[in-house]
This record gives C-alpha cells, sequence and structure tokens, in this order.
C-alpha cells in the first residue's frame, strides 16, 4: 500500500470509529480539538500546497481527497452517459440528494431546492419577496454580504419601499446586537422585511438569529437569512432559529465541488415569493419554480453524498472544536498585543472559525489590503482584506481542517512581529 492509500485508509477508519463513538464529554471533545496527532490524520485527506499558508477558507472549502476522487468518477460518468442520464435518470438522483439534505435540516423535501451558491438563493428570496407594498420598510446591515446589500437597495426601485442600512456595534455583544435590531424596529414601525446574516462574511460574527428572528416575527416582519457561512462551520439547530426563507452554501463549510448551493422556503410560504421571472404557471407552489439555475454541474450535484459523508464521519461537533481551537490558538497569541484589534466578540456564542482583526488606526482598505499582502510576501500566510465595515476595513482569518496549530502560531507571530 503507498503512502496516500495508507493515510487514506487510516483517516477513514479514524473517521468512522469517531462517528460511531458514544457522545463524549465536553472535556473530550476539547481534548479532540486540540489532538494534532488526530487531525494530522484528517489533513492527510486534503492536497493543499506548500507554497502558502492559506487562511482564508472563507472563499470557499476545498473538497477533501475522497471527494475529489468521487467528483472525478462523476465528471467521467455524467460525461460518459450525457443527455441520456440527465433526461432519463438524473431526476432520482436529485431527489434522494434533496431527501437527504432534508433529513439533515429537519424540513420538507418540497421546502428545498439546489441552486449554483447562496446568491442566487438569496437574489431569488430577495426580489421575491412579494408581501412589500409602497411605502414599507426593508432593513440590513453593514455586516451582510455586499451582493445581498444591494439586492435590498434595489427594493427601493423594484417594490418602491424604503431601505434602512444599520451599523452594528463594535465591539459587539450578544446583548448589544440584539438591541440594535430592536432599536431599528422601533425605529422603523413600517418595516416588513429585514436581511439577517447568520456568519458575518466580513467578520465571522455569529448573529443571535433565534432572538431577533422571533423579535421580528412578534411584530409581523419576516426574515430573511443569508446562511452561506453557517452551515457546516458549527452545529446548531436549523428549526429552532424560526426563520421561513434561507439561502445556503454548499461548497463553503460542506465541502461540495464548486457551484452548489441551497434555497429554503417553508411550504406554507412558498406563494410570498414570487416565481422567478415568469416561472410557475399551474404548478405556482413549488418551490423549484423560485429559480431557474439553467444547465446545473450535474457532476458536482452528484457529489454532495460524498461531501456529507466525508464530513459527518468526522461529526460536525469535532469539525466546531478544531476551527474554534485553530480560531483561539491565533487570536490567543495576539489579544495582549495592544496595536491589535480583534473584531470578533470572545463570546463562544458569537464566533466558530471565522476572526477579523486589524492593527489600531489602519482603517483603511487600502491600509488592510496592504498588509494582507505583507503577511503573504514576507510570511507565507494568505489572508484577505475586508472593507465595508463601518468603523474600518480589516483583515479577515478563516481556518480550515488541513491547517494546524502551527499555522495559527506562525500568524500571530507575524502580526506580532509587524507590530512590533
Amino acid at each position: 500500500m503507498n503512502r496516500r492509500k495508507f493515510l487514506q485508509s487510516s483517516a477513514a477508519m479514524a473517521t468512522v470509529a469517531m462517528a460511531n463513538r458514544p457522545l463524549m464529554s465536553l472535556a473530550e471533545e476539547i481534548r479532540l480539538a486540540n489532538d494534532e496527532n488526530f487531525w494530522k490524520i484528517i489533513r492527510a485527506q486534503y492536497e493543499v500546497t506548500d507554497d502558502i499558508i492559506n487562511l482564508e477558507a472563507g472563499y470557499w472549502g476545498i473538497m477533501s481527497i475522497p471527494v475529489t476522487q468521487a467528483y472525478m468518477r462523476n465528471v467521467h460518468f455524467v460525461n460518459q452517459n450525457s443527455s441520456y442520464y440527465v433526461r432519463r435518470k438524473y431526476g432520482q438522483d436529485y431527489n434522494a440528494i434533496i431527501k437527504r439534505l432534508a433529513l439533515k435540516l429537519g424540513v420538507r423535501e418540497d421546502e428545498l431546492v439546489l441552486t449554483r451558491n447562496a446568491t442566487e438563493a438569496l437574489q431569488s428570496l430577495i426580489n421575491g419577496y412579494n408581501k412589500l407594498k409602497p411605502g414599507d420598510s426593508i432593513i440590513y446591515a453593514d455586516l451582510d454580504y455586499g451582493s445581498m446589500q444591494s439586492e435590498m437597495r434595489y427594493l427601493e426601485k423594484y417594490r418602491k419601499v424604503t431601505v434602512v442600512k444599520i451599523n452594528l456595534p463594535e465591539p459587539a455583544s450578544y446583548e448589544n446586537i440584539i438591541a440594535a435590531y430592536e432599536q431599528a424596529l422601533n425605529d422603523n414601525p413600517k418595516c416588513k422585511m429585514i436581511l439577517l446574516t447568520h456568519v458575518s462574511n466580513r467578520t465571522g460574527l455569529i448573529t443571535p438569529v433565534k432572538e431577533i428572528a422571533a423579535m421580528a416575527k412578534a411584530r409581523g416582519v419576516d426574515v430573511i437569512l443569508d446562511a452561506a457561512h453557517s452551515w457546516g462551520q458549527f452545529d446548531f439547530d436549523f428549526q429552532s432559529l424560526g426563520v421561513d426563507f434561507v439561502g445556503f452554501n454548499l461548497h463553503k463549510w460542506i465541502g461540495v465541488p464548486l457551484g452548489v448551493g441551497l434555497l429554503y422556503i417553508r411550504k406554507d410560504r412558498i406563494l410570498d415569493i414570487d416565481p422567478l421571472r415568469g416561472e410557475g404557471g399551474p404548478d405556482n407552489d413549488n418551490v423549484r419554480t423560485r429559480v431557474h439555475t439553467g444547465t446545473m454541474n450535474f457532476a458536482a450535484v452528484r457529489t454532495i453524498p460524498a461531501a456529507l459523508d466525508f464530513r459527518e464521519n468526522i461529526g460536525i461537533k469535532n469539525i466546531e472544536k478544531r476551527l474554534r481551537s485553530l480560531r483561539n490558538q491565533w487570536v490567543d497569541g495576539v489579544i495582549d498585543n495592544k496595536k491589535v484589534e480583534i473584531l470578533t466578540p470572545q463570546d463562544p456564542r458569537m464566533y466558530a472559525g471565522i476572526t477579523s482583526f486589524r492593527l489600531k488606526g489602519k482603517t483603511s482598505y487600502e491600509e488592510n489590503h496592504a498588509l494582507m499582502n505583507k503577511l503573504t510576501d514576507d510570511y507565507g500566510i494568505f489572508t484577505v482584506a475586508i472593507r465595508d465595515i463601518y468603523n474600518g476595513a480589516g483583515i479577515r482569518v478563516s481556518p480550515s481542517l488541513y491547517n494546524s496549530r502551527e499555522d495559527a502560531d506562525k500568524l500571530a507571530a507575524a502580526i506580532n512581529q509587524i507590530t512590533s
């Protein structure tokens, strides 16, 4: 057996054993999150370049080796069987995948439809939301994804509504984020819909969605949820959030090939989202009429089960603990540096793997872009500069399962050296 097959076999045995273990105690979970021997086996399941330490997994999550192999088999299969497969048999595979995703989320199969990404799903939800009338208000925040902010602003012209942007407090806390949305709702009594982002792509802030959604619902306000960065990054009960309209990504933290997202509309709310540009007809209450992706990447869709298998074998609680551990490793290394501002709260309810920082006084995008380049060129560490936060730009750090604690230590050391 060659080295790669040995590592793959070892990882498979280790992950399956982990998945089948009885429930672990919190102490055992924390120990596992810091067990480099275990995570070295998991890291061996990823082919990553040695040219750079990639701490920018928030863009998209690369496939593991088993998922890549499954994808290549599916590319060959789809290419070989062509339109005959797609027109005659693909629908059965698609429906089976939707069934599995519905079981994981605890929803109905007829509430889900695959998209090409979360952006496409959310564009359909925001533009299709038909409960607005001229003079109503809608609310979004500075930490929402840029293209989703654009979609919200477009409703001013399309639906003749008042678009309200709020700036979330910094430093953020569980309480002041809830208070910020409560104040926005108080200030805008004609509000009918708000956009919430479960995990901000800018700072990694986990929004208290459950509390805010309940508060909004009590006032007759709907929530459209951007869950592009949450599902797969940390463990949560989707149904408990109490939201009716959601866009997910599968190629970020689930590890599916690029080009697959997911749209959710609760069954009794489907008619509140217009079919896409004349789709529907007699099938008007079918969630699948709310998007029209055209020709999907069929091979990528067929690879969803392999990605789910890989992640489930490791376990979402273990993944969450590991990502938090990597995050805390570098944050703890700079937290006492007076020249560094951590933009993500230290409250464990409000972060997972993604966290952003800036150097004190360096608030322009240009300054942070230069810092990003310095980390890349001088230290071999890749991150990304982020903009459009109310109090100034910063650097986003998003580790993945292929990163080590040593990677996190190198980032902390680089930041401390740059600021010395």
